[in-house]
């Protein structure tokens, strides 16, 4: 019956109780005989520590592939020039049982005397929709003969985008965040099973 009263008194108890287990917060009493999470002491030590680890490399990774972003190389810092649309179109393509739609943008810009012509729009994988009204509201933005910002590659000025930002995460981002969830699941499994 006590019970019942402090749970009717303290919801926010019942709720962390059945989220972490009855036993939360008795295994992170110091007592001489156990560890920090109420095993042997050395097979604690061993899991904080793998589990910082890895929590660790993961956010040491994340930061690596944030750094990457302000990097010269990224479309987002190269230098931009003006330039003009010359086409808009939708292409669908066909993959399997679904259908894609894939914006076909042409633009001219010109450099140290030399006109370019491009249809590349983003630095990651082709831009596309599972809808086409998706695509068309993205090509509204790109008039026929609109004036565009162009980023453009300083060592090679053929190279540019109109979409600095692909909205791709890189490889090395995912890695990071797997590493940081897998080091941070291992303590909340060992926490678990003792």
């Amino acid at each position: 019956m006590q019970a019942v009263v402090e749970r009717f008194e303290n919801p926010g108890l019942a709720r962390r109780s059945s989220i972490l287990g009855a036993r939360v917060g008795q295994r992170w009493i110091f007592r001489s005989d156990s560890g920090y999470l109420g095993r042997q002491k050395l097979t604690d030590y061993s899991v904080l520590w793998m589990s910082a680890a890895l929590v660790v490399m993961g956010v040491a990774i994340l930061i690596h592939a944030g750094l990457g972003l302000s990097k010269s190389n990224s479309p987002a810092r190269w230098p931009t020039t003006y330039g003009r649309i010359v086409s808009v179109q939708v292409i669908e393509r066909g993959y399997g049982n679904e259908t894609r739609w894939f914006p076909q943008i042409t633009y001219q810009y010109s450099l140290q005397g030399h006109t370019v012509a491009s249809t590349r729009l983003s630095p990651g994988p082709a831009i596309s929709w599972r809808n086409r009204n998706e695509a068309n509201r993205f090509l509204e933005r790109y008039i026929i003969r609109s004036g565009v910002l162009v980023y453009y590659n300083p060592n090679n000025v053929t190279d540019a985008v109109l979409e600095p930002y692909s909205g791709v995460l890189e490889p090395s981002t995912w890695v990071g965040m797997l590493i940081v969830l897998f080091g941070l699941g291992i303590l909340l499994i060992y926490d678990r099973v003792s």
